[in-house]
């Protein structure tokens, strides 16, 4: 700083000048243009969770929902999107167009191509969960082919996994369909047998009526019995109160018994042969509803992974597609050496005109 070509005021300001126009040249020339395309994630399309929610299934029939999750999230396509393969898809695309040279096999390691596309490419995660491709590039066409191939490949790959998830997931489906069937067989089957071993065509409907009646009674005779315990407590065995709950409870009692052995119903067994069997029954007939609505929703997640197949093709809708965006674009790295040459520029006049700290001291009285 104390060279006198530095100090000379003219000299400084005019060689300042002439670097700060040449950077500010630089800065719009060659000018660079922005290539621009959003793409958003199709979120359509059901899921297991949402056929649980559908059909009421809830509790054993919840854990079926772990078979398949949701769709991935917005980082994950992001991250395909920001992924080898997919620059590796787009050199090849640009290639084939005649816009990049043909790769030489003389010597191993990887692309450069592929490389510094990647590097030239944005992909970025703006409001909304958009994903979108930014490349900055002086040939407005090749900046416009890039971010088109990127579409095209980040779309294509998209593809290619959903197309295999939704292979994996129908896989998956028809081996639990073929279970549930299965299932669903041997339980009827079981039930069948029940029925015809114990005569019973609608065991429901035939043991209902009588076993309601049945449970009434004991509840009375529990009421009842209650009554006349606390009748004994304050009353002697000659009491009329006494002695009439005490028929009343026989009455009961007797109805139960009668009810038991079937008397004046219809033929078949009676509700006291029925008894001992009732809690196999409701086994039986609790296994065979678990088998049908597990059958039900597998059916029915098997024909939504069937649709989710032949619409894989549509993992990514093009909201915005591939532009030149119209603003004026500035060269970064010029603007970013006028702005550095400003403020020294700007620091070195404060400099050169403070006087010496010595001379400084000297002038202080």
């Amino acid at each position: 700083m104390q060279s006198p070509w530095v100090r000379d005021p003219l000299k400084r300001r005019g060689a300042l000048a002439v670097v700060a126009v040449i950077l500010a040249v630089f800065c719009v020339w060659p000018r660079p243009y922005l290539a621009r395309a959003q793409l958003m994630p199709d979120n359509s399309g059901g899921g297991l969770a949402s056929l649980l929610g559908q059909t009421g299934g809830g509790g054993a029939l919840a854990s079926l929902g772990a078979l398949i999750g949701g769709r991935q999230s917005i980082e994950s396509d992001l991250t395909i999107a920001r992924s080898l393969a997919v620059a590796e898809d787009v050199t090849n695309r640009l290639r084939q167009e005649g816009r990049l040279p043909a790769r030489t096999r003389t010597a191993e390691g990887p692309d450069r191509d592929v490389s510094a596309l990647r590097h030239k490419a944005d992909i970025e995660v703006i409001r909304g969960g958009i994903l979108q491709v930014s490349v900055v590039d002086h040939r407005p066409e090749f900046a416009r082919a890039l971010v088109t191939a990127y579409v095209l490949a980040i779309r294509s790959r998209l593809e290619a996994l959903n197309v295999d998830e939704a292979k994996q997931k129908k896989a998956i489906a028809t081996d639990r369909m073929a279970d549930a069937t299965i299932n669903l067989a041997r339980a009827q089957s079981e039930l069948d047998r029940f029925r015809l071993a114990n005569r019973l065509a609608e065991p429901q409907i035939e043991l209902g009526a009588a076993i309601s009646l049945v449970t009434s009674l004991e509840a009375r005779l529990a009421a009842q019995q209650a009554e006349l315990a606390t009748l004994e407590k304050f009353a002697t065995n000659d009491n009329i109160e006494v002695q009439t709950a005490r028929a009343q409870v026989e009455a009961i009692r007797g109805q139960i018994a009668a009810a038991e052995a079937g008397v004046n119903s219809s033929p078949g067994p009676s509700v006291g042969a029925m008894r001992p069997k009732i809690s196999q029954y409701e086994n039986l007939f609790r296994d065979q509803k678990y088998a049908e609505a597990e059958y039900e929703i597998f059916k029915r997640y098997l024909d939504t992974v069937t649709v989710e197949q032949l619409s894989a093709g549509v993992s990514m809708n093009v909201v915005e597609p591939p532009y030149l965006d119209p603003d004026r674009q500035f060269n970064e790295h010029a603007l970013a050496a006028l702005i550095l040459l400003l403020l020294v520029g700007v620091l070195a006049e404060f400099y050169i005109h403070r006087p010496p700290v010595g001379v400084a001291a000297r002038a202080s009285p």
